[in-house]
């Protein structure tokens, strides 16, 4: 199994009304923000060095939570640092961005880091659809078809145009060429049934988050069964899963540190190394092969220890149930 970090660039400051949006900027002190994407860039180098397999970013707006309203350009901050890892864009809101420029920015990306750039394009969620001031009534319709328009910008030997319901360009001629054959591998979202037989149609990976077990089991085998109507097999590799994490060297400390800074989101990967390997292995039974944490709350210092732990006690261990992920996914 594949071990990824979100690096969130969440504000590390004190903010009263955290959890409404939009959050007003008047609480936003620029010092702080600085220093918060130094220390995030401090960890994405530092989860690299440990033997992290991705680092991963994605796209917020108007809150603290993720300081990255465009998470292309906090990408190309993390391919100067992350030197081994991919870089997971997980991912662009395509309905709030214009697809032919992510398609450019992407395969910049892809030429910049070495061939490393993995790509989820999503929908978003509902409050976040009027960032720029457009209606957006078919957010899905519209993320398909980007993520269609995507595909061929990047693969199409010649200039061609575009005119369908969401998008049209009389002219797509995307400069560079992603550095990765035929393109950077793309996820697409699992968290509706429609989501998941588009990706198992167009042969993407799939992307879950937030989901117990027994939800996600039934998304890959929709995936998988979808997935071989369209004439090929996808591994425990093509599928992903986020949460949010609070491992700790044991489960009352992980209890102690979930008191002290308690998350916005209910952690999934929770307690000490034999509790969350547990709950590793139970993703890794339903077909997960991909686990993107996201840090629960604490400081800089305590990340940076989270990092050291994961390193240390989890991540061996989920090298080595990579030997037989996809046997179990298959009984």
């Amino acid at each position: 199994m594949k071990l990824s970090l979100l690096a969130a660039a969440s504000y590390e400051g004190r903010v009263p009304d955290r959890a409404t949006w939009p959050v007003p900027p008047a609480g936003c002190d620029p010092v702080v923000a600085n220093r918060s994407f130094t220390q995030n860039l401090e960890l994405a180098r530092h989860a690299d060095d440990l033997g992290f397999d991705w680092v991963s970013v994605s796209e917020h707006h108007y809150a603290p939570l993720m300081l990255t309203p465009n998470p292309l350009v906090w990408a190309g901050a993390l391919t100067q640092v992350v030197r081994r890892a991919k870089i997971a864009l997980l991912g662009p809101i395509l309905p709030l961005n214009n697809p032919v420029r992510v398609a450019e920015e992407v395969a910049m990306l892809d030429a910049m880091s070495g061939g490393r750039i993995v790509t989820l394009f999503l929908r978003g969620v509902p409050y976040e659809w009027g960032t720029y001031g457009e209606k957006i009534d078919d957010a899905r319709g519209a993320t398909q078809e980007g993520i269609d328009l995507i595909l061929k910008a990047w693969t199409s030997p010649q200039p061609f145009s575009w005119d369908s319901e969401h998008y049209q360009y009389g002219t797509v001629s995307v400069w560079p060429r992603p550095l990765q054959n035929p393109h950077p591998p793309v996820f697409g979202s699992g968290n509706s049934d429609e989501s998941v037989v588009f990706a198992a149609k167009r042969r993407l990976g799939l992307a879950i988050s937030f989901a117990p077990p027994d939800q996600i089991a039934k998304a890959v085998a929709l995936y998988r069964a979808e997935a071989e109507k369209a004439g090929w097999s996808p591994t425990s590799d093509h599928v992903l899963y986020r949460a949010i994490a609070n491992p700790g060297e044991s489960d009352s400390a992980a209890e102690d540190a979930a008191a002290r800074g308690p998350s916005l989101f209910a952690p999934y990967f929770h307690g000490g190394p034999q509790r969350v390997l547990g709950q590793i292995e139970a993703l890794r039974d339903v077909g997960v092969g991909v686990i993107d944490m996201a840090l629960a709350g604490g400081d800089h210092v305590q990340a940076m220890a989270v990092l050291e732990l994961l390193s240390a006690e989890i991540l061996p261990k989920m090298r080595e149930m990579s030997t037989h992920n996809d046997d179990a996914t298959s009984r």
